[in-house]
């Protein structure tokens, strides 16, 4: 007996009669998925199976393809050229508080100064603000958005909006970075407030204030009366123009005085007005 596949009949050739009998095919017919063109090329009939498509009969096998890796991810950025490059004066401050590196627009405003201690650029009156954020960041504290009197070249002073942050290797701080915003006479007329000529007593409450307390709560904390606390706060909002309490702090935190990490959410009474 020979048998031979003809299409969808199995053809049985009985070689004794030589007599060829053709019987159906009994065997199950193969189980088709939807999305699949039948045995004549034909699309299937019916509604395809929950999140099927029809076009899956064309697509490709779902292959992973590798993408090519982000270049700005990598670890081969010209980061140094792009500070370089930035028209915005920048720095690095070792440990020592000396320059050691400045980008051109920093020498071309301020001169060459790599290797001075960087408070000798500040006015006198700010030094002690410059060396207490400057503190902040060796010890790897959070960094603060400023306004900083420095001299230029000629010797003029230039207002810089500055930001800085600590600088690491393996994990331990080794300077400080540094960029500031030249500010137009205007705006730093308009921006800059002085708090060296505050009483220590004006101080104490600003930094009481920061830290969301109410009048009764200051004058406990002075061990002084409600009324006295009141009028020390009333003192310091007339000495740096500010209206109300919110007002002085937000003033204080922009100039560095108050770490904006201090201040405790929830009080509503830090924006209460002058005659509270």
């Amino acid at each position: 007996m020979q048998r031979a596949r003809r299409g969808d009949k199995l053809a049985c050739t009985l070689g004794r009669s030589g007599n060829a009998y053709t019987f159906p095919n009994t065997s199950p017919p193969a189980r088709r998925s939807h999305g699949s063109p039948n045995r004549l090329g034909r699309f299937p009939t019916g509604r395809p199976r929950r999140g099927g498509r029809w076009g899956s009969l064309f697509s490709t096998p779902n292959v992973t393809e590798q993408k090519p890796p982000d270049p700005l991810l990598t670890s081969n950025l010209d980061l140094s050229g792009a500070l370089e490059d930035l028209a915005a004066p920048a720095c690095i401050i070792d440990r020592d508080g000396r320059y050691r590196w400045l980008n051109r627009a920093y020498i071309e405003l301020f001169g060459d100064r790599r290797g001075q201690p960087f408070v000798d650029a500040i006015v006198p009156e700010q030094r002690a603000l410059a060396r207490t954020n400057f503190a902040r960041k060796v010890v790897g504290k959070n960094t603060l958005v400023y306004d900083l009197q420095v001299f230029d070249r000629l010797g003029d002073t230039v207002t810089l909006r500055t930001t800085s942050a600590p600088l690491r290797h393996d994990g331990e701080v080794v300077g400080v970075f540094g960029i500031g915003i030249p500010l137009d006479r205007a705006t730093a007329s308009k921006g800059t407030v002085s708090f060296d000529h505050l009483t220590p007593r004006q101080q104490e409450v600003l930094h009481l204030l920061g830290e969301g307390l109410e009048t009764n709560d200051i004058a406990k904390r002075l061990g002084i009366a409600d009324e006295t606390a009141r009028n020390h706060i009333r003192a310091l909002l007339r000495a740096i123009g500010a209206h109300s309490r919110l007002e002085a702090v937000v003033m204080g935190m922009r100039m560095g005085v108050l770490d904006p990490h201090l201040t405790q959410p929830g009080h509503e009474g830090s924006g209460a007005a002058a005659e509270d």
